[in-house]
């Protein structure tokens, strides 16, 4: 005898009435240049969401340049179709592809098409160096957005009609779903930019919240042992001016400015060291390091700055002085606006455990 009773569609066990199950098809772009580590990241956040309580489901469907499995250098990677797959979806991911992002975009004509033709109605959801394959549609022209820090001069150079800010942890375009513009532009579909690989979990995140709600992405935040909303990618990334470069006059500048960056800086003093005007000066040091001699000293004391909040228990006061900042006020207002947080907060955040 079969002990096992079916249950009316709509109805719990118990007789009360649940919601009805709202489904979101998710497509993962898979390309031979991606991060396996990207694409388990994505396919684990959505997996994981459906262990969420509520009605929301997420499935999962992989798609491909020819519909085919990509032969990826660490095993051949399954789909379940090609980018015409892509108008079905809610939202499409594409994952971080490492360093090869320019190669993919070269590589995959349809999957770019594909993505150009999406209907405003689906969102896309780049991580890393997925921007690069985003942004050979041209939907990003004239809109902010950003990626891994390393990576961002190359995506600037190559689209020169996006603003690319490597400071972000997140940019997002909401989309224009609706009829055409005043000006008689197409509808836009939303996406959000993430700037390095794990970065992408905020923005699966933030897609979640967006199909679902913010209650059941902070608690799939909290399973997933992370924050809803972090800080600035700026907090993970290293001094301005770290980038090799093969100027010898000024890399014994940025010698004498590490060895004691409370020191005011000169730059007629700087110019006389190597013999050079000072507007020659400020224009090789650039092309040298990517930012002025002044910004160069001000990173080297922030991040100076935010090795002693973590080491130690200095005052924000005495930490401003040792740096090189009188002013207290000051100093605090310049560390917030390229970190994201307060000297107290850095401080609690980032502060040295003394077992």
């Amino acid at each position: 005898m079969d002990n096992h009773r079916s249950t009316p569609s709509g109805a719990s066990a118990s007789g009360g009435v649940r919601a009805p199950r709202q489904r979101h098809r998710i497509a993962v772009v898979i390309c031979p240049q991606h991060s396996l580590g990207s694409v388990g990241l994505v396919l684990d956040v959505f997996r994981m969401g459906n262990q969420m309580p509520g009605p929301h489901r997420f499935e999962l469907i992989r798609v491909s340049e020819d519909g085919a499995p990509v032969a990826h250098p660490d095993g051949l990677l399954a789909v379940e179709g090609g980018p015409e797959r892509l108008s079905e979806a809610t939202l499409v991911v594409i994952p971080s592809l490492w360093t090869q992002g320019p190669a993919a975009a070269a590589s995959h004509p349809r999957v770019i098409d594909a993505l150009r033709s999406l209907p405003a109605s689906i969102r896309v959801v780049t991580l890393c160096s997925g921007v690069f394959l985003l942004a050979a549609t041209g939907r990003l022209d004239g809109h902010v957005t950003t990626t891994h820090w390393m990576l961002a001069d190359d995506l600037q150079a190559r689209h020169p009609a996006v603003a690319v800010d490597a400071t972000l942890n997140l940019a997002q375009f909401e989309g224009t779903d609706g009829a055409d513009g005043a000006d008689g532009t197409a509808p836009q579909g939303g996406w959000w930019c993430s700037g390095g690989s794990l970065a992408g979990v905020d923005a699966c995140l933030r897609a979640i919240q967006a199909l679902t709600d913010r209650e059941t992405a902070r608690q799939l935040a909290r399973m997933l042992v992370t924050e809803l909303d972090r800080g600035p990618q700026s907090l993970y990334m290293p001094p301005p001016g770290w980038r090799r470069h093969a100027d010898a006059d000024i890399r014994r500048l940025q010698d004498q400015i590490e060895a004691d960056c409370a020191v005011p800086l000169s730059l007629n003093d700087l110019a006389e060291r190597i013999h050079v005007s000072v507007r020659t000066l400020q224009r090789r040091f650039l092309a040298a390091t990517g930012v002025s001699p002044l910004q160069y000293q001000q990173a080297l004391r922030l991040a100076r700055a935010q090795a002693l909040l973590e080491g130690g228990r200095l005052p924000v006061a005495d930490v401003a002085e040792a740096v090189g900042y009188a002013d207290r006020v000051a100093f605090g207002r310049i560390f917030k606006r390229h970190t994201g947080l307060t000297p107290a907060a850095w401080r609690l955040r980032h502060a040295v455990s003394g077992v």
